[in-house]
This record gives structure tokens, C-alpha cells and sequence, in this order.
């Protein structure tokens, strides 16, 4: 998985990663190889967590949910966050603690097909991860080292075929 979170990265995708692993089946949802979510079929609900953790009850919740269904656009951060129940701070390390999660079950699933969905995406707010806070520190530096040198090689053969001009 590394390495596709490497190439969506570098490449700056925008879609959605579809994992499939037996009867399991989650996605990673990518902006500019930015990571906006994930969802495995265990991912813990925004909700149920700021319930949880007593940041919302409830009752709260429902309520919101209720808003929800009539306003299938917007997310249920974002209608918390309209009614002052939450902070952003708050929503984006719920969203944050959902993706880690999710990921680190994905890497547990055996004989996993990948399919990569080119979409549209538009983000509702700010909050995203990049992909290299799931790299190995090795593999960042490599990676940039790489781009560095492939870079600077692009730029020798356009000035080589500019002098021969």
C-alpha cells in the first residue's frame, strides 16, 4: 500500500481508492493526492465518537442527523460546527483519528484488490492528510531525491537541446 499511496502522491491524483479484500470492501478518498477520507466497513462514525468521547450527546446528534437527511451535501462536521456543538479543531481530529484507522486496517487485509476511480472531488472543508504520514521517512527522502535528480536531468537535456539550436 505504500507504494500507491507513493503514485497517487506524487502525481497529485484526485479520486477515490477502492480496497476489496474477501467479503471486505473500504476506500481512501484523495484531492490532489491529499487524503479527505477513509472508510473501512469497521471505520467508527464521526458521530458515535464525539458521543463517545462526550463532546456531543445524544440527543445532540440525532438532532443533527435529522438536519442531516434534509441536506444530503453537507457533511455532519460541517452541520456541527454551523450550530457551535463543535469546534474544527474538533471534527478534524475526528476525521484524522477515521482515516488512520481505517488505513491501518486496510494493511491488515489479505489478498487485497485495488482499483483507483478518477472522480471530481470537492472538499467540503480543509481537513485532509498527506499521504507521506503513511511512507517510511526512507522512502520520503528517496522519493524526493529521485524527483530532484529527474528533475535537474529534464533541465540538462532542455539546455543541451537548446545550445544545438
Amino acid at each position: 500500500m505504500p507504494d500507491i499511496f507513493l503514485l497517487i502522491g506524487l502525481k497529485a491524483r484526485t479520486g477515490e481508492l477502492v480496497l476489496e479484500s474477501g467479503n471486505n470492501i473500504g476506500s481512501i478518498v484523495f484531492r490532489d493526492g491529499r487524503i479527505l477520507q477513509a472508510f473501512s466497513p469497521y471505520s467508527r462514525a464521526i458521530g458515535d465518537l464525539l458521543v463517545e468521547q462526550g463532546i456531543v450527546t445524544e440527543a445532540e446528534l440525532l438532532a443533527t442527523l435529522k438536519i442531516q437527511k434534509q441536506k444530503y451535501d453537507t457533511p455532519l462536521g460541517g452541520l456541527l460546527l454551523k450550530t457551535g456543538k463543535v469546534s474544527l479543531e474538533v471534527i478534524e481530529t475526528m476525521v484524522h483519528e477515521q482515516i488512520r484507522q481505517s488505513i491501518k486496517e486496510f494493511i491488515t487485509w489479505d489478498k487485497l484488490h485495488i482499483s483507483f476511480l478518477e472522480k471530481d472531488i470537492h472538499p467540503f472543508d480543509r481537513i485532509h492528510l498527506p499521504v507521506h504520514e503513511f511512507l517510511s521517512p526512507d522512502t520520503v527522502k528517496a522519493s524526493k531525491a529521485f524527483i530532484s535528480e529527474a528533475s535537474l536531468s529534464q533541465k540538462q537535456t532542455r539546455s543541451a537541446a537548446a545550445t544545438t539550436v
